[in-house]
């Protein structure tokens, strides 16, 4: 075990310090080329080269292994979730304890996933279509409910079945206004359904204008559908 982490140690400084240090390497070697004659001028410039390449050639390298480091924790997630799925639909006692876990694990991978500053809650349409919170992550402390304005507001949002995009909520030019508290400026506003029927609204917001509006339309609705699913079949297994 410790010649692992010992391995891990170096392998992490060949990938991330030494991009940093090429850059210096190349400059150094081209400052000394000019005092050097023969051999070692050919070495000289074949090291600058070989370090103006390594920078580039590593940072690829450990974007790749990132992204495989990253998409192995996602399929982690999703793997619980849909384990945690197939337990609801046997209408266990503890259906209720089980759908807050897969909805806490939903919106915590999705807000993880969009910005490192993102939060994000998911409310419930309770059996009077009324939103109730449910699950929150990133240290935000929405309303359990919401005022009738913001309500209403949200309720339309989820009846048009598309996420809603807010880049800034200081000018919204009359439209959504919403967000999880603090003045944070972007969020994003999800339905989430089973079928054709609403279960609830995902939101997820982030402090600074626009930083969620890359964010991809059928990626958000992965998640928010995932949800609605979940909310049903919690749903049905305490009412069996």
């Amino acid at each position: 075990m410790a010649d692992n982490n010992k391995q891990s140690k170096w392998s992490d400084f060949f990938f991330y310090a030494l991009p940093v240090v090429s850059p210096g390497l190349t400059v150094l070697c081209t400052t000394q080329i000019g005092g050097k004659e023969g051999a070692g001028k050919i070495l000289l410039i074949v090291s600058a080269v070989v370090s103006a390449i390594l920078a580039p050639l590593l940072s690829l390298v450990a974007q790749r292994r990132y992204r495989q480091v990253e998409g192995i924790k996602f399929e982690a997630a999703m793997s619980a979730v849909i384990d945690h799925m197939g337990t609801l639909t046997s209408g266990p006692d503890d259906s209720l304890a089980i759908l807050r876990q897969i909805h806490d694990r939903l919106i915590t991978t999705l807000a993880k996933d969009v910005s490192s500053r993102a939060r994000a809650a998911f409310y419930s349409l309770d059996e009077e279509g009324r939103l109730k919170r449910e699950v929150v992550y990133g240290g935000a402390n929405p309303p359990e409910r919401f005022d009738e304005k913001d309500e209403q507001a949200l309720l339309n949002a989820i009846m048009q079945g598309e996420p809603v995009y807010i880049d800034d909520n200081r000018d919204t030019k009359g439209n959504l206004k919403i967000n999880l508290g603090n003045d944070y400026q972007a969020a994003l506003v999800a339905p989430a359904y089973a079928g054709s029927v609403a279960q609830g609204v995902l939101i997820i917001d982030a402090p600074k204008a626009k930083e969620l509006s890359k964010v991809r339309k059928s990626y958000v609705l992965v998640f928010a559908h995932m949800i609605g699913t979940a909310t049903a079949l919690g749903r049905q297994a305490v009412a069996e």
